[in-house]
């Protein structure tokens, strides 16, 4: 059986308020961010050759004024584009 894939795989442990989302490829990455640009979310793409190829990813920043339907918003449309 194939195991599906749970988008916190994704994520690169974090016990500060900065988590980072691998996403493979630097035009993978960009358009991710760009859509989540769009919808108001202010992540940033960080492309290689500042990570390694292969460890591209999202920064994302999590702020005192950001609710829980925000973060809920936000790894749902996370989600959706990382699902195959």
């Amino acid at each position: 059986r194939q195991r599906q894939m749970c988008i916190r795989d994704s994520f690169i442990p974090s016990q500060s308020a900065i988590h980072c989302c691998v996403i493979k490829g630097n035009k993978a990455t960009k358009d991710v961010a760009a859509l989540l640009q769009q919808n108001k979310f202010d992540v940033k793409a960080i492309l290689s050759p500042t990570v390694p190829k292969g460890q591209e990813r999202l920064r994302i920043c999590l702020h005192s004024y950001n609710k829980k339907e925000d973060i809920k918003a936000l790894v749902a449309l996370l989600k959706e584009c990382l699902t195959p």
